[in-house]
């Protein structure tokens, strides 16, 4: 019998030829050991029985006990490398700046209304909008204090939509920097062969993004769960200014919303 053809691989993000490519350790033979398993089938599950580990071993140094009786704290969910000085800087990975290991999908380890203000970047759109949106909410909700403010920074949905109704790439080069052959940096080099693909890497980023969002949207899910004054904001500007850490390589592709208790 004549053996399969390998097709040549779209070199779209996350591009598992190179993926695997740069894969060393136990990553990779997992990646060569279960070709029979699809990747994007068994990604989403590794990733949640790492959460799960790290939530375990967060039982033996309790979050909620670091914070007991705290107030006036500010907080940056999602932060990455990115983490603040003097503030609670949470992500559920062990990096540089992070000092508060923690899943925030469906709690925040913080005493009711002791909270200032809580600051998120690019992480509200990795966040489930029907099993996992109401609790974080709620939980920012909960734990901020009367007028204590939370800002939410994710990709505008609007704003690729309309640049993609528009003719040529053009307006989507100055939401998302390209390169002459449509490559993109943020995508880890990713070439686009069609504007197409370019929103279904932002609005969907392989497994990772689970929601688009507009500022009309963003609206109803933080009125929905009890924030009464919703306003939408700008790049650096902001109603609580500590809250004012935007990364500017982010400006031209986000929505900026903010909420008050």
């Amino acid at each position: 019998m004549k053996a399969a053809h390998s097709p040549k691989p779209l070199d779209l993000y996350p591009n598992f030829e190179s993926y695997l490519a740069h894969s060393r350790g136990v990553k990779r033979v997992l990646m060569k050991a279960l070709p029979f398993i699809p990747r994007h089938a068994y990604h989403p599950v590794l990733n949640e029985l790492r959460l799960a580990l790290n939530r375990l071993l967060g039982r033996l140094n309790p979050a909620h006990r670091r914070y007991k009786g705290q107030r006036n704290l500010m907080v940056n969910i999602g932060c990455g490398s990115f983490g603040m000085p003097g503030w609670v800087n949470i992500d559920v990975y062990h990096l540089p700046g992070v000092n508060c290991v923690f899943d925030c999908r469906k709690n925040l380890p913080f005493d009711d209304g002791s909270v200032k203000g809580i600051f998120t970047e690019h992480f509200f759109e990795h966040i489930d909008y029907c099993e996992e949106v109401p609790f974080f909410l709620s939980e920012c909700y909960r734990t901020l204090q009367p007028g204590g403010v939370v800002r939410i920074v994710v990709p505008d949905a609007e704003k690729y939509l309309r640049a993609y109704c528009s003719e040529g790439w053009e307006e989507l080069t100055k939401i998302r920097p390209l390169g002459p052959d449509h490559s993109d940096q943020a995508a880890y080099g990713t070439k686009y062969n069609t504007k197409m693909e370019l929103l279904n890497v932002v609005f969907r980023q392989y497994r990772e993004h689970k929601f688009a969002y507009d500022f009309v949207t963003l609206e109803f899910v933080l009125r929905r769960y009890g924030f009464s004054q919703v306003r939408h904001s700008e790049f650096g500007v902001s109603l609580l200014p500590e809250l004012s850490i935007d990364l500017p390589e982010r400006a031209s592709e986000s929505l900026y919303v903010e909420a008050v208790k």
